[in-house]
């Protein structure tokens, strides 16, 4: 799979082909691969002007981010517990470079439902608090963690990554994909060091704009996502880093990875619906979030990075 949205006659339907045809309930027979093809794909409504300034768990209309159904349809794609690309066997992959023990408290700031922190408290014995932006999610993150019996070890809370704080400082911080919607990056940069013990650890991966490209080959990226992005480049992070003395060792394109990560996810999700019928406000969560999540596949071939950041602070 390509992330393409044309047809290949010699690879067979589109994933946004075979999508459309299961919306609208047909065989793909030649002649209706054609038709879907040719005819204009679903689209969200157009953006109204966005609220002056940016509140957690909300979109860049105004409209929550996210409901039950929304959480239903992201844990069908992305597995139980998580709602971004990544299940719990790729946790160990990703946080690698941390060396997390059972000695080790985590501050997750993009937590979800709980997912990678749990997984990293069940498989390394760590300590994690996970903080997620949708009120909504950490609620259900939390009713997920007190299930798995892990309400103490990998609690998640509801905060604003636009005024972050914290009441301690942890051994690690790890924040997966959701800065580049943080206006206030500095703040949290700052927030991070002052959060973070001597010889302390920092994972980030999040999208960035690649060298030489440019936010107007992003536009129908740019304009469609949930929340307005804030891109930086390699070279913005690196500056972030080094203007704390956080010694960078790790800057590392994971985009490849990532990409792999969705288009399976999708390709599973394609073959589930195949087999299933859902009511229609499930119907419309699910073509959204696909739209969502193959936007961001073609952005990553137009410009639009994966990208892994580790540092570590000096001791004191």
């Amino acid at each position: 799979m390509t992330g393409q949205n044309h047809e290949n006659e010699s690879q067979g339907p589109s994933l946004k082909t075979k999508l459309k045809a299961w919306w609208e309930g047909y065989d793909l027979s030649a002649r209706n691969r054609r038709a879907a093809d040719e005819a204009p794909p679903p689209t969200s409504a157009p953006a109204p002007a966005k609220p002056a300034v940016a509140q957690p768990g909300v979109n860049r209309w105004g409209k929550p981010l996210w409901s039950a159904n929304r959480i239903q349809v992201a844990e069908q794609i992305w597995g139980q517990g998580f709602s971004t690309p990544g299940g719990a066997d790729h946790v160990p992959y990703l946080v690698r470079p941390l060396g997390l023990n059972p000695a080790m408290s985590v501050l997750d700031l993009s937590a979800g439902l709980g997912g990678t922190s749990r997984a990293m408290a069940a498989k390394f014995g760590c300590w994690v608090t996970g903080l997620e932006a949708s009120p909504l999610l950490a609620k259900a993150g939390m009713e997920r963690s007190f299930m798995a019996g892990l309400a103490k070890q990998a609690p998640i809370e509801a905060y604003d990554p636009e005024n972050f704080s914290f009441a301690r400082r942890v051994d690690a911080v790890f924040y997966k994909e959701g800065m580049f919607t943080v206006a206030g990056k500095d703040q949290m940069f700052d927030g991070i060091e002052v959060h973070l013990k001597p010889r302390g650890h920092v994972l980030i991966t999040d999208y960035i704009l690649a060298p030489g490209a440019k936010l107007d080959d992003l536009t129908a990226w740019h304009q469609h996502e949930p929340q307005e992005p804030h891109l930086w480049t390699k070279e913005e992070f690196a500056n972030a880093f080094a203007q704390r003395n956080l010694d960078l060792r790790i800057a590392e394109d994971i985009t490849d990875t990532h990409r792999g990560l969705i288009l399976t996810a999708i390709q599973r999700l394609v073959e589930h619906m195949e087999k299933h019928h859902l009511d229609h406000e499930t119907k419309m969560n699910v073509m959204d979030e696909v739209e969502l999540w193959v936007r961001r596949v073609n952005a990553m071939e137009r410009g639009l990075r994966c990208f892994r950041f580790y540092a570590l602070k000096p001791p004191e």
